[in-house]
């Protein structure tokens, strides 16, 4: 009787032992996928991402629609999470802007708005200022041909090089110096004057309003 319970203790050792490993290894499986934002008129985004080499995270993310069509969902990633559009300006490090298009848009239209967003955030002086650069930005733009619904424009910043556009991976044209240009572009979605403030407040993480 004694050596039956040892070895039925022996067993039920065995089993609990397995169970803890099967545990384990599926935790470490989970743990290794990459986990998503919440979804956004059906898209998704990865909380984390590393751009030169510098990790960073999805502050927030939202939908840009016009006219009640969906046009775009935008995500900005930062080195932390901010609540404050100064202090997201006033950021040191790199930066990302996310655009994952809901519908086919052709690359001048895109062009246009952008330089259009750049403008409307922008005082006159600076604006003169940049003009030079936001004119390299509309043609990287158009060598875009037309974004298709689904693709990915990535604006990049990247310190002491600037501006990098990229499309599903693709670096597009050249590198935009300068981080004052960068916030221009930040100024798009979430400057004073932006259209869309349940937009801003989206990439902030606060509450619509």
């Amino acid at each position: 009787m004694n050596k039956l319970n040892e070895r039925g203790g022996w067993a039920h050792g065995r089993l609990a032992m397995a169970t803890l490993v099967a545990l384990a290894a599926a935790g470490a499986c989970l743990s290794a996928r990459p986990v998503l934002a919440a979804e956004v008129a059906g898209v998704t985004m990865e909380d984390v991402a590393t751009l030169s080499g510098q990790p960073l995270v999805l502050n927030g993310l939202g939908l840009r629609s016009k006219m009640f069509i969906k046009v775009y969902v935008v995500g900005l990633y930062l080195p932390h999470k901010e609540t404050r559009a100064p202090d997201v300006l006033g950021m040191p490090g790199a930066k990302r802007v996310q655009l994952v298009m809901m519908r086919d848009v052709g690359a001048e239209l895109l062009a246009d708005n952008l330089s259009k967003g750049l403008a409307d955030g922008t005082a006159k002086a600076e604006l003169a200022q940049l003009q030079p650069r936001v004119e390299t930005l509309k043609a990287v733009m158009r060598s875009v041909g037309e974004a298709h619904k689904g693709s990915r424009i990535q604006l990049d910043y990247l310190p002491g090089v600037g501006t990098r556009v990229s499309v599903d991976g693709k670096v597009m044209g050249s590198d935009i110096p300068g981080e004052d240009f960068y916030r221009a572009l930040l100024r798009i979605w979430i400057g004073d004057e932006v259209g869309s403030k349940p937009l801003k407040a989206e990439l902030l993480g606060l509450p619509r309003t």
